[in-house]
Protein backbone atom coordinates (compact mmCIF):
# COMPACT_ATOMS: atom_id res chain seq x y z
CA UNK A 1 0.00 0.00 0.00
CA UNK A 2 1.40 3.32 -1.02
CA UNK A 3 1.15 6.24 1.39
CA UNK A 4 0.76 9.87 0.31
CA UNK A 5 0.92 12.89 2.52
CA UNK A 6 -2.06 15.25 2.67
CA UNK A 7 -2.19 17.98 0.01
CA UNK A 8 -2.22 20.79 2.60
CA UNK A 9 1.00 19.50 4.15
CA UNK A 10 2.67 19.30 0.73
CA UNK A 11 1.65 22.87 -0.10
CA UNK A 12 3.06 24.06 3.25
CA UNK A 13 6.34 22.30 2.49
CA UNK A 14 6.47 23.92 -0.98
CA UNK A 15 6.06 27.35 0.64
CA UNK A 16 8.82 26.70 3.19
CA UNK A 17 11.48 24.75 1.26
CA UNK A 18 10.55 25.03 -2.42
CA UNK A 19 8.84 22.66 -4.83
CA UNK A 20 11.84 20.49 -5.74
CA UNK A 21 12.99 20.01 -2.14
CA UNK A 22 9.42 19.36 -1.01
CA UNK A 23 8.96 16.65 -3.68
CA UNK A 24 12.23 14.96 -2.68
CA UNK A 25 11.27 15.10 0.99
CA UNK A 26 7.77 13.74 0.30
CA UNK A 27 9.17 10.93 -1.89
CA UNK A 28 11.65 10.01 0.82
CA UNK A 29 8.94 10.00 3.49
CA UNK A 30 6.64 7.88 1.29
CA UNK A 31 9.41 5.33 0.58
CA UNK A 32 10.24 5.26 4.28
CA UNK A 33 6.60 4.57 5.17
CA UNK A 34 6.39 1.84 2.50
CA UNK A 35 9.52 0.19 3.88
CA UNK A 36 8.17 0.37 7.42
CA UNK A 37 4.89 -1.17 6.28
CA UNK A 38 6.65 -4.00 4.43
CA UNK A 39 8.83 -4.76 7.44
CA UNK A 40 5.79 -4.67 9.70
CA UNK A 41 3.94 -7.09 7.43
CA UNK A 42 6.93 -9.43 7.38
CA UNK A 43 7.17 -9.30 11.16
CA UNK A 44 3.43 -9.88 11.55
CA UNK A 45 3.59 -12.84 9.16
CA UNK A 46 6.55 -14.31 11.07
CA UNK A 47 4.79 -13.87 14.42
CA UNK A 48 1.66 -15.43 12.94
CA UNK A 49 3.63 -18.47 11.80
CA UNK A 50 5.33 -18.76 15.19
CA UNK A 51 1.99 -18.57 16.98
CA UNK A 52 0.53 -21.20 14.66
CA UNK A 53 3.45 -23.52 15.35
CA UNK A 54 3.22 -22.98 19.12
CA UNK A 55 -0.53 -23.51 19.10
CA UNK A 56 -0.17 -26.65 17.00
CA UNK A 57 2.43 -28.09 19.38
CA UNK A 58 0.37 -27.25 22.46
CA UNK A 59 -2.79 -28.74 21.00
CA UNK A 60 -0.92 -31.80 19.85
CA UNK A 61 0.40 -32.35 23.35
CA UNK A 62 -2.98 -31.67 24.98
CA UNK A 63 -5.26 -33.71 22.74
CA UNK A 64 -5.61 -37.44 23.09
CA UNK A 65 -4.00 -39.52 20.40
CA UNK A 66 -5.69 -42.49 18.78
CA UNK A 67 -3.34 -44.89 20.56
CA UNK A 68 -4.10 -43.32 23.93
CA UNK A 69 -7.84 -43.52 23.33
CA UNK A 70 -7.59 -47.12 22.17
CA UNK A 71 -5.56 -48.04 25.25
CA UNK A 72 -8.16 -46.40 27.48
CA UNK A 73 -10.96 -48.26 25.68
CA UNK A 74 -9.13 -51.57 26.15
CA UNK A 75 -8.68 -50.83 29.87
CA UNK A 76 -12.38 -50.10 30.22
CA UNK A 77 -13.26 -53.30 28.37
CA UNK A 78 -11.00 -55.29 30.71
CA UNK A 79 -12.68 -53.70 33.72
CA UNK A 80 -16.12 -54.50 32.26
CA UNK A 81 -15.09 -58.14 31.82
CA UNK A 82 -13.89 -58.25 35.45
CA UNK A 83 -17.21 -56.85 36.63
CA UNK A 84 -19.10 -59.39 34.52
CA UNK A 85 -17.07 -62.20 36.10
CA UNK A 86 -17.84 -60.85 39.58
CA UNK A 87 -21.55 -60.61 38.69
CA UNK A 88 -21.52 -64.24 37.54
CA UNK A 89 -19.87 -65.28 40.83
CA UNK A 90 -22.52 -63.43 42.81
CA UNK A 91 -25.28 -65.05 40.75
CA UNK A 92 -23.82 -68.50 41.47
CA UNK A 93 -23.71 -67.70 45.19
CA UNK A 94 -27.33 -66.51 45.06
CA UNK A 95 -28.38 -69.77 43.36
CA UNK A 96 -26.61 -71.78 46.06
CA UNK A 97 -28.19 -69.72 48.81
CA UNK A 98 -31.62 -70.06 47.18
CA UNK A 99 -31.27 -73.84 47.08
CA UNK A 100 -30.05 -73.93 50.68
CA UNK A 101 -32.97 -71.73 51.75
CA UNK A 102 -35.44 -74.06 50.02
CA UNK A 103 -33.91 -77.06 51.77
CA UNK A 104 -34.03 -75.31 55.15
CA UNK A 105 -37.65 -74.27 54.62
CA UNK A 106 -38.51 -77.88 53.71
CA UNK A 107 -36.75 -79.23 56.81
CA UNK A 108 -38.46 -76.61 58.99
CA UNK A 109 -41.88 -77.50 57.61
CA UNK A 110 -41.15 -81.22 58.08
CA UNK A 111 -39.94 -80.65 61.66
CA UNK A 112 -42.91 -78.47 62.56
CA UNK A 113 -45.26 -81.03 61.08
CA UNK A 114 -43.51 -83.97 62.74
CA UNK A 115 -43.52 -82.42 66.22
CA UNK A 116 -47.04 -80.99 65.98
CA UNK A 117 -49.30 -82.68 68.59
CA UNK A 118 -52.22 -82.86 66.17
CA UNK A 119 -50.05 -84.59 63.58
CA UNK A 120 -48.87 -87.08 66.18
CA UNK A 121 -52.48 -87.79 67.11
CA UNK A 122 -53.36 -88.30 63.43
CA UNK A 123 -50.49 -90.73 62.99
CA UNK A 124 -51.56 -92.65 66.08
CA UNK A 125 -55.11 -92.98 64.70
CA UNK A 126 -53.83 -94.14 61.32
CA UNK A 127 -51.49 -96.68 62.87
CA UNK A 128 -54.19 -98.17 65.19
Amino acid sequence: MHYTIPRELFEELVKNVGKESAEKLVNTIERFLDIIQQESQKEIAQKKENLKAELYNELRNELATKEFVRAEINEVRAEINEVRAEINEVRAEIRQNTLLLKVLIGISIFALTLFNPNFIALIEKIVK
